[in-house]
């Protein structure tokens, strides 16, 4: 808008020029930036460049003489006669020549201007038509930080109440026509309350921090040049996960000192330094030099002890120190910890609002609004994460959301004035975490499975739980794999796992197409293995069932049980195969704790396919679920150098192996006896299978029985799973020992081949069973120099043994427990 449009408060219209500037015969200026903090947010103004070349376009088009014409005033209408005396609104002629070269203005590439400044309108009509019902209340604490509240705190209501009140008190503005072909715009007030009307004669407090104080207090375990390299090895790494911060910002906080007095702002520097304490080999990160499973724990302990101060303010800063330190505590193994501070990382994210759409407050910027909407999203992510890994229900769902996704824009192309664009060409990095976060969506569905109805529950309890649930999914999941598929299609060819992928020199690219293939590989995976699971409970409540003693008849097993079976198996393996080749690129130190959770499920997927192969077309699943078993178990050690969690998975998973007495490298199971007991079953009380997802109580036991769970064993039939096409050169099982101990030297980073030299392939550990002699040693699997020759010789062949027959041979050598 021009100067005397400004200064005469007349209303602008936001055209290009305006009417107010065509009469007034002023230069419009409606695109510089006001007197506002922040730019115009007018839609308009994205699209400015792109109506200027157009209305080039359209004048070029136009005859010279039609020009000339107009400019002798035959047959054209004149702005002046807009007015009449009389002060009525007068219209032009109907037979007005519009120029014929013209073409005519698409309807679908930019808005016609309608004659609606011609017109007074009443501003009260228009603020109360902007004005908001939803349930949603953002305002200022005492402190003067963000904070938000819901519907049932009443405050929503009574914020439209005052607001109507407000307008109405207030004269709304008016357009007065002038007579002269124009109309006056009276001065209107704001029609939302300012700010400065509530508590007039108080001040927001907010209790600072002596940011020097701090910084000697950080700075006594961690020195300023260690600091440097974590925070740098954040920025390299775990930050392509996690891309929450807008790092430009970042790197200017992270110099000024006085942001260090900030709320949240030291808290976080050391959460970033703990979980940066795992991907560097450098021994001051340790407490004990030897103990690689002590990286970060003095800085995690910190963090606990000087964020008590800020805990209950809901700054971005404090809340992504809470969420990263959530994350390092995972990897640390304290679970109930862990998961108090992603509660509490959440619970700071609601109070903020960052979970709901901002838009309506003129109070972000584009880089603070992008920076809130990407760290709600990487908290949503990680409760749907630690949901999958420990079977939780999520702490919050899609259905509290509102917030948009964030924008496809890199860093460098936000600043505090505009958002974006992306360059053409250039793919954004943050495409993929969008993806990666529909893909957790998913997930949620996945997760958010309802309990079955209890026939104990009382009426009330029964109509209750019909009401609050709203909806029951289907047991198969079908919708929630069409979502899936419907992403996965969806997908930028940039981040989707091809061969020109794998050929790219883009880590960032290779590393994000992996860990998108392998997230959704993960969630088909729980997918299929739900309906595996449903199934085989089904058929086991059936036999159970026929004599009302559970001594029935065991059912065969269906063609849905088998097909659900196969698919989680493929799954599986793509899963073991993907971070298999992944280490062997040495490109590991680019992922985190969600690999040790997808391997830790691959890995209990494959041992219930083991488990649930009883006929003899489903043979050729063995080897390869051997195989990639062991790989499995193998990088879950090599990330027990410096995850407690990575440790406990991997003995869980060899548990399973000894209980139901699969050969998997018995010889390293019981190599540190001084390990703690990590999980071990609780008795039941009744003797029926249940369904996971039924209140019925499952089969009675302290344990599992070894002789009843198995059934069915490993045969040679099929060509076994190869990760050794995967992988570089073999190490040793030393190597792995000290790995499991946690105080090896040898790094999780580099690249290693799982497949222990000393181990058997499935066809030699067949041949060895039929062995003429019928006596053999059993240590010998795992020793192939006490292997006959003519056992060597055999690897190739095909068994002619039955599952049946080689689940009895087990069972006859009586592995000692």
């Amino acid at each position: 808008m021009s100067l005397l449009v400004r200064r005469r408060r007349i209303r602008c219209d936001e055209g290009h020029p305006c009417q107010s500037c065509l009469t007034a015969n002023s230069a419009c200026t409606f695109e510089e930036p006001g007197k506002r903090t922040h730019p115009h947010k007018s839609k308009r103004s994205t699209t400015l460049e792109d109506r200027m070349h157009h209305l080039e376009s359209l004048i070029q088009s136009i005859p010279a003489g039609l020009l000339n014409g107009a400019a002798n005033g035959n047959g054209t209408y004149s702005e002046t006669q807009a007015g009449s005396s009389n002060g009525t609104v007068s219209f032009p002629p109907a037979d007005v020549p519009y120029p014929r070269g013209v073409p005519p203005p698409s309807l679908t590439v930019y808005p016609l201007i309608n004659p609606s400044t011609h017109f007074p309108r009443d501003d009260l009509a228009e603020a109360t038509s902007r004005l908001s019902i939803a349930p949603s209340y953002l305002y200022f604490d005492d402190e003067g930080s963000t904070r938000w509240q819901g519907e049932t705190s009443g405050l929503p209501l009574l914020d439209l109440l005052v607001e109507l009140a407000t307008s109405v008190e207030r004269e709304p503005a008016s357009n007065s026509y002038n007579g002269n072909g124009s109309f006056t715009t009276i001065k209107t007030e704001p029609s939302q309350t300012p700010v400065a009307d509530w508590f007039p004669d108080r001040k927001p407090r907010r209790p600072e921090t002596n940011p020097e104080t701090l910084w000697k207090l950080i700075t006594s375990h961690i020195s300023p040049d260690l600091m440097d390299s974590l925070v740098q090895c954040f920025l390299s790494t775990t930050y392509y996960l996690m891309p929450f911060l807008h790092v430009p910002t970042f790197l200017a906080d992270y110099g000024n000192p006085r942001k260090w007095g900030e709320p949240g702002f030291a808290c976080f520097i050391l959460a970033l330094c703990a979980i940066s304490s795992r991907h560097v080999d450098d021994p001051r990160v340790r407490g004990d030099s030897s103990d690689s499973l002590a990286a970060g724990v003095a800085y995690f302990e910190l963090f606990n002890k000087i964020r008590s101060s800020t805990a209950d303010r809901p700054t971005l800063y404090t809340i992504q120190g809470v969420f990263v330190a959530a994350v390092y505590a995972v990897g640390l193994g304290k679970l109930s910890k862990a998961s108090a501070l992603l509660a509490e990382a959440i619970t700071l994210s609601v109070d903020a609002g960052l979970h709901r759409s901002a838009d309506a407050y003129d109070l972000f910027d584009p880089i603070e609004d992008e920076v809130r909407k990407r760290t709600f999203f990487c908290v949503y992510m990680w409760d749907k994460q630690a949901g999958a890994a420990f079977g939780r229900p999520p702490m919050i769902r899609l259905r509290d959301v509102d917030a948009a996704e964030p924008a496809i824009v890199d860093d460098e192309f936000i600043t505090s004035e505009r958002l974006g664009p992306q360059p053409l060409g250039v793919e954004s990095r943050m495409s993929a975490f969008v993806y990666t976060v529909r893909l957790f969506i998913v997930l949620e569905a996945v997760l958010d499975a309802p309990p079955s109805s209890n026939t104990m529950a009382t009426p009330f309890r029964s109509h209750a739980s019909n009401v609050l649930s709203g909806f029951r999914r289907h047991n198969d999941l079908r919708e929630e794999e069409a979502l899936l598929d419907e992403i996965c299609l969806d997908l930028p060819a940039y981040w989707k796992p091809t061969p020109e992928t794998g050929a790219s020199e883009d880590v960032i690219r290779i590393t994000q197409s992996q860990r998108i293939h392998c997230l959704e590989q993960f969630i088909r995976m729980l997918i299929y293995r739900h309906r595996f699971s449903e199934l085989v409970t089904r058929r086991t409540l059936a036999a159970n069932s026929e004599n009302g003693n559970g001594n029935g008849v065991e059912q065969s097993q269906s063609e849905a049980e088998r097909d659900a079976m196969m698919a989680s198996h493929a799954c599986a393996v793509r899963i073991v195969a993907a971070h298999m080749h992944t280490a062997s690129s040495q490109l590991m130190t680019y992922y985190g704790v969600h690999v040790i959770h997808q391997l830790t499920q691959a890995g209990r997927t494959l041992v219930a396919v083991l488990l649930n192969c009883k006929t003899e077309d489903l043979s050729p699943l063995i080897g390869p679920s051997l195989d990639a078993l062991k790989s499995c178990v193998g990088l879950l050690r090599r990330f027990s150098a410096r995850y407690v969690c990575g440790l406990r998975n991997g003995d869980l998973i060899e548990e399973f192996c000894r209980l139901t007495r699969i050969p998997l490298e018995p010889t390293q199971l019981y190599s540190n006896p001084s390990r703690p007991p990590w999980l071990r079953p609780v008795p039941k009380k009744q003797s029926t299978a249940r369904s996971p997802t039924s209140n019925d109580s499952p089969q009675s036991s302290g344990g599992p029985s070894p002789s009843a769970a198995v059934d069915t064993l490993f045969s040679s039939s099929s060509p076994g799973f190869n990760p050794t096409t995967l992988t570089a050169e073999p190490s040793s099982s030393t190597d792995l020992g000290s790995a499991t101990n946690g105080a090896g030297p040898q790094s999780f980073l580099e690249p290693v081949n799982m497949q222990d030299p000393g181990s058997m392939s499935s066809a030699e550990f067949m041949a060895m069973l039929n062995d003429p002699s019928g006596i053999f040693d059993l240590s010998n699997m795992f020793h192939p120099g006490a292997i006959p020759p003519h056992h060597h010789s055999m690897a190739g062949a095909r068994t002619t043994m039955s599952p049946n027959q080689f689940v009895n041979g087990i069972l006859d050598i009586g592995v000692s427990p």
